[in-house]
This record gives C-alpha cells, structure tokens and sequence, in this order.
C-alpha cells in the first residue's frame, strides 16, 4: 500500500513539473511590431528599390525570409484617366497580409510600434490598394508596420515590414520574420 502511494505521489510529482513544459511559449506565437527579439532583420534605411518599368508605372519585389523568391511587390502607377496614382502590395504564393476582414472584404491594417499579433488572425493571400488617386487606404507619410505570415515547407513564421507610403512610391524601411 506504501509503495501504490508512493508511486502515485511520484507521478503526481512528474505530471506537476512536465505539463508546465507543454505549454506553448506565448512569446514565440505572437510577434510584437517593432521588436527584433528572436527575429531575421533587413534594414532597408538609405537603399532606393524603385525601379522603373516605364515612364508611368514603378515597383519592386521584396524576399521577406531570404529564400530567394520574390513574397511580395509592391507596385505604383500613374491612373492617366483619372488623374492620380494607384499604389498596390501584390503577395506571393505563399505569402500573407495581416488584416480584417468585415463585410466579406478584407482590408490590411496599418500597425503601430509594440503592437502584436499572432497565428490566430486574420490573414489573407490577396493583393490590397494602399492608395487610389485621392484615397488613402493606409496612412501615407507616417511610418506604420504590415504583418505577414510566410508558409514554408508546412510550417508558418510570421514577420512584419515598417513602411511608409506617400504619393506615388512606397518606402520600405525595414523588414523582420521569426528565426
């Protein structure tokens, strides 16, 4: 009977300090705007990537992980007929945009420094208008934080990109994605 009870104390024991180990690390499932623990950063700071494909329309790719594909684009060109500019973020295959979706149509949202987000929201493999001729979709002249998730090899990271977007180019600053 000593050694039943001793025994059961013991698993109890066990199962005390094991299941605490489970857990997962909320800090691997959420990543926070702006911070650059545990992730892979690009700075982009001083580095012109516009280039041109024609005296009206201008864009560039971006590798968000360093595999060598291109994971999104974004792209800017001259609306003659209605007299503005159309500015898009094109995502690649296997690339995801953070953002909402409401009323059946999804939007990108535009994030601040120490904001977070995680595997559970809502992303979206679409390409997204940042700006049509006078109408902001996203806030132009300020820095702001594009969430992304990238799949790869059946496995997910999450990274985000600092930006700022003005008339008629988007500037990137930097880029990050989990390690």
């Amino acid at each position: 009977m000593k050694m039943k009870k001793t025994l059961l104390f013991t698993l109890a024991l066990a199962a005390i300090c094991i299941l605490p180990s489970c857990k997962k690390d909320p800090a691997q499932t959420k990543v926070v705007f702006g911070d650059s623990k545990r992730m892979s950063v690009t700075s982009y700071e001083g580095i012109s990537l516009v280039n041109q494909y024609g005296h009206n329309s201008w864009g560039y790719y971006v590798d968000l992980n360093n595999d060598g594909l291109q994971d999104v684009q974004f792209y800017s060109m001259s609306e003659i007929m209605e007299g503005g500019i159309l500015t898009e973020l094109f995502c690649g295959v296997n690339t995801a945009v953070l953002g909402e979706l409401t009323n059946q149509k999804f939007s990108l949202l535009a994030n601040n420094a120490n904001d977070s987000f995680g595997y559970d929201d809502a992303f979206m493999c679409t390409n997204v208008t940042l700006l049509r001729s006078d109408n902001e979709y996203f806030p132009m002249n300020e820095a702001k934080y594009i969430g992304f998730k990238i799949i790869e090899n059946d496995k997910s990271r999450l990274g985000w990109m600092k930006v700022i977007l003005h008339h008629d180019y988007v500037e990137l600053l930097e880029t990050a994605i989990q390690k």
